[in-house]
């Protein structure tokens, strides 16, 4: 029997972001699980704004009933996708008739993107006995999938973009390829929404690259003073808690470096790692797996890495095997 983890309690209502003025949040406490974005409102005047739609038909329907008592009449006139994975785009469908915001290279990708009935037979019709088909039941079943469409970006740019909402400037940064082919970042005054160059709470994943490209994407967030900085997934923090995670991003970068160029397999280079207690406060070890392997293919001067698909699998493997035993690969 193939155990799924339970669905994340929904925020049922928008949480403002303290000392910004029409900015509010709509943040599942997502630590340990796959797919639950932060999703941040922008409200002024008689616009409305969201960075970011969650990943299926009953979840952004969730965050839409959260946002109603601050909409009032309103309705939101500007989706922007920070970048093209699903759980920040497939409720874009739920916001008839609004702009849809995104960088050129991002749009782009979406033919390389699983689509929302292609990782609805990932999940259902994966066999269920093997790694793979185990993982994506356990981390992904809960989510309607059928219940998703891919409503593609009517608005793209390349390198940065601004659009008001009411009396509030938005501006959009494109900071990819890091985690995706097309990230951006979004800055409202002193806040700003990273999208996933930054979970905080896990171990991420990175599916572009290199883990340079994130480092550099996170400086620039730096460079652009925020006062509250809102990650992917995971709690917002501050300036303090993004500077952690680029210490760890630079660890991961010498580790992976190190293991690469004493030529060790993706394989034995994670158990290696995680051997040595390797940040034991985040979660999810084995999307590192992905991370590790994006780095091995630009380290290899390979220009195409491996496809998402592929790159699950291998941490899927490697939780099986860290689930049952340490073996010698």
């Amino acid at each position: 029997m193939i155990l799924q983890n339970a669905p994340v309690p929904l925020p049922t209502r928008l949480a403002e972001v303290p000392g910004a003025d029409g900015l509010f949040l709509w943040a599942p406490r997502s630590t340990g699980h796959w797919g639950y974005a932060n999703c941040l409102w922008v409200v002024s005047g008689p616009d409305a704004a969201v960075v970011d739609t969650p990943y299926d038909g009953p979840t952004t329907r969730a965050m839409i009933a959260a946002a109603r008592p601050r909409l009032g009449p309103r309705t939101v006139t500007t989706v922007v996708n920070t970048h093209a994975n699903g759980d920040h785009t497939f409720g874009n469908h739920l916001f008839p008739g609004a702009e849809i915001i995104a960088t050129r290279a991002g749009h782009d990708h979406l033919s390389h993107e699983p689509s929302p009935q292609h990782m609805h037979a990932l999940v259902h019709q994966s066999p269920p006995d093997t790694a793979l088909g185990r993982y994506l039941r356990e981390h992904f079943g809960h989510f309607d999938f059928a219940s998703a469409q891919l409503t593609p970006p009517t608005v793209t740019f390349r390198g940065r973009h601004a659009f008001p909402v009411g009396d509030i400037e938005v501006e959009l940064h494109e900071v990819g390829p890091a985690h995706h082919a097309g990230d951006l970042v979004a800055r409202i005054g002193d806040v700003v929404c990273t999208g996933d160059v930054f979970f905080h709470g896990d171990h991420p994943t990175h599916w572009a690259g290199p883990l340079q490209n994130v480092i550099n994407a996170c400086e620039l967030v730096l460079d652009l003073a925020p006062r509250v900085v809102v990650p992917g997934h995971g709690r917002p923090t501050d300036r303090a808690g993004l500077e952690e995670h680029l210490a760890y991003l630079r660890t991961v970068q010498r580790e992976v470096h190190a293991r690469y160029e004493a030529g060790l397999s993706p394989h034995k280079a994670m158990d290696d790692l995680f051997s040595r207690d390797f940040y034991p406060r985040l979660g999810l070890p084995e999307r590192l797996m992905i991370v590790l392997s994006v780095e091995y293919s630009h380290l290899a001067g390979d220009p195409a890495v491996p496809p998402m698909v592929e790159l699950a699998d291998r941490a899927a493997r490697w939780s099986s095997l860290r689930g049952t035993a340490a073996l010698p690969r």
